[in-house]
């Protein structure tokens, strides 16, 4: 079963506090960030496919005691992959990625990811290859409720599945900030 969108995004704002750093990648998740009362500094990129986990991955290395947790769409970790390897092997104990899981491209126009109809192979199961990678906590979350706790109880790197209704008339407020916009906010809030 998913859950759509907001409701995750929603019990994420309510759960994180101003320590914690947010990457959250290009499309939907970067374009609620500004809309969420979420305390938390966030940077919201805007056209950067498969580099929300590098980012964080960077910030939880060179910020060891505040959390960092990415926001990551399936497509862009597909894009990406090799990515869970490095993180495993940097082994930041303070870094979560969250991965947005709706099997489609939404950002370029809501194209199926590979393995999401019978006739184009077998879908990526994405905690397997977070476990492969030698990511400690690699799971799937099947409903809201569970997001908090398992946030809480994060002994990094972890690696959550967030499984995300796919609505192609979801109203995605549009970006209502600029790039420069973005860092200026980001940075005032580090």
């Amino acid at each position: 079963m998913s859950v759509v969108r907001k409701a995750w995004l929603d019990a994420l704002a309510a759960t994180l506090d101003e320590d914690a750093l947010v990457v959250a990648s290009l499309g939907a998740n970067a374009r609620y960030m500004p809309h969420l009362p979420i305390r938390a500094a966030h940077f919201a990129l805007c056209d950067a496919m498969g580099a929300a986990i590098p980012l964080a991955l960077g910030m939880a290395l060179a910020k060891p005691s505040r959390p960092v947790v990415a926001l990551e769409g399936d497509g862009s970790l597909t894009m990406n992959l090799g990515t869970l390897a490095t993180v495993a092997a940097a082994r930041p104990a303070n870094l979560t990625i969250l991965l947005f899981d709706n099997r489609h491209y939404e950002s370029s126009g809501g194209q199926a990811l590979p393995g999401t109809t019978d006739t184009d192979g077998p879908m990526v199961d994405f905690v397997a290859v977070a476990r492969a990678s030698r990511i400690p906590v690699a799971a799937r979350l099947e409903v809201v409720v569970d997001l908090a706790p398992a946030l809480a109880r994060a002994t990094g790197p972890a690696f959550y599945v967030l499984p995300t209704a796919y609505d192609p008339h979801e109203p995605i407020p549009p970006y209502s900030e600029r790039p420069d916009e973005i860092c200026v906010n980001f940075a005032r809030r580090m």
